[in-house]
C-alpha cells in the first residue's frame, strides 16, 4: 500500500506537520529522522469487522511525500478438539482490498485539509 502527495514548501517544516498528525491520530513514532526526511511507525491497532487489524506507516519526504502503509489482521481460526484451542487466531501479512479502504485510504482526505495533494497513479 503506498501513496505518493505533492507538498509546498520544504521538507524539515512539512516533517513537524505530519509528526504532529500521526501522534494526534494515536500512531506512536518509533523514528524520526528530520535530516533525512522520514519516519516510522509503530503498529496501531483498528477494530474493522471484529477484526484486529493493525497498520504502520513509513514515510519519506523528499520531492514527494511517499507513505508506505504494513499492515497484518488477525483471522479467526476454530479447531475441532480441546476446548481450550477451540478460538485461535493467526496474521496475515496482506490486507484485503477492503480493510485498506477503511483504515489507510482515510490518510488521503486526512492529508488533504493538511495541504498535501494526492499524485495519481496508473497502475
Amino acid at each position: 500500500m503506498v501513496l505518493n502527495f505533492n507538498y509546498e514548501g520544504e521538507p524539515r517544516k512539512t516533517m513537524p506537520v505530519i509528526k504532529e498528525y500521526l501522534e494526534n491520530k494515536g500512531y506512536n513514532i518509533l523514528h524520526y529522522a528530520p535530516e533525512a526526511g522520514y519516519i516510522l511507525t509503530d503498529f496501531k491497532k483498528f477494530n474493522v469487522q471484529t477484526k484486529n487489524v493493525y497498520l504502520a506507516l513509513s514515510i519519506k519526504i523528499s520531492d514527494i511525500i511517499v507513505v508506505l502503509g504494513m499492515g497484518k489482521y488477525d483471522i479467526i481460526t476454530s479447531g475441532i478438539g480441546n476446548p481450550d484451542d477451540m478460538i485461535k487466531t493467526k496474521s496475515a501479512d496482506k490486507l484485503p482490498y477492503k480493510l485498506q479502504k477503511k483504515i489507510f485510504l482515510p490518510i488521503v482526505s486526512d492529508f488533504k485539509e493538511l495541504d498535501l495533494n494526492l499524485i495519481k497513479t496508473r497502475r
